[in-house]
C-alpha cells in the first residue's frame, strides 16, 4: 500500500508537468564526459533508477547504450516510453518501486540514481553493478539539521555517510555542498576489477 501512494504521488506530479526533470542533470553530464565516455566509448548497459521522465535514460540512448529504466510513477513511465518513440530509441522500462524491482548480478556498466538513494536496496544496486562499472548517484544530504519523517531508509545522507556505504566502489568524484535549506552529495565511483 505504501508504494501504491507514493506512485499515486508521483503520477499527480508528472501529469501537472515537472519542467526541471525534463534535462538532464548538470553534474549528469558532466561525470558522463568526464568518466563514462572513455571508459565505455562503445556504450554499454545502464540502469536508470527512479529514472522519472527519463532525462539520463534519454541522454544515454541518444549516444547508444541500451538502458534499463525503473520508476514507481506508471505516467512518468508512459511519457517515457512516447518521448524514446519520438527520438527512435529503445528503452526497457518497468513501472514499479525500485525495491519490487529484480536487479540482475552483473549486468550494467552504469548504475544512475538521482534524487533516490534508498540505503536498503543499496547491495542489490552494487551487486548488479560489471566490475569495473560506474555508478553516478546524487543525492539529497543533511547540511545543517534533519526532522523529517522520511522512512530511515529514504531520509538525506549524513555528512561522510555515502564513501561509508560504497567501501567497494573506487571513488571517482566526491562532493558535498550546501543547496538552499539542505545540501547535496554528487559521487561517481567504479566498481573495483576483481
Amino acid at each position: 500500500m505504501e508504494s501504491d501512494h507514493a506512485g499515486s504521488h508521483w503520477d499527480r506530479k508528472y501529469e501537472r508537468g515537472v519542467p526541471s526533470l525534463e534535462n538532464p542533470d548538470p553534474f549528469f553530464v558532466t561525470a558522463f564526459d568526464s568518466f563514462v565516455t572513455n571508459a565505455f566509448p562503445l556504450g554499454g548497459n545502464a540502469l536508470d533508477l527512479a529514472a522519472g521522465l527519463g532525462r539520463h535514460a534519454l541522454f544515454l540512448a541518444q549516444r547508444k547504450w541500451k538502458v534499463t529504466t525503473v520508476d514507481i510513477s506508471k505516467v512518468a513511465i508512459r511519457t517515457l516510453g512516447q518521448k524514446a518513440q519520438q527520438l527512435n530509441v529503445i528503452l526497457d522500462m518497468f513501472a514499479l518501486d525500485a525495491k519490487d524491482y529484480l536487479f540482475p548480478s552483473n549486468q550494467f556498466d552504469l548504475v544512475v540514481m538521482f534524487y533516490h538513494f534508498d540505503r536498503d536496496l543499496l547491495s542489490k544496486v552494487l551487486s548488479s553493478l560489471k566490475p569495473g562499472g560506474l555508478l553516478i548517484c546524487k543525492s539529497y544530504m543533511i547540511w545543517l539539521s534533519y526532522d523529517g519523517t522520511a522512512p530511515r531508509n529514504l531520509q538525506p545522507l549524513k555528512n561522510g555517510e555515502l564513501l561509508s556505504m560504497l567501501p567497494g566502489l573506487q571513488v571517482l568524484h566526491h562532493k558535498e555542498r550546501p543547496v538552499r535549506d539542505h545540501g547535496v552529495v554528487e559521487y561517481v565511483g567504479r566498481m573495483v576489477l576483481e
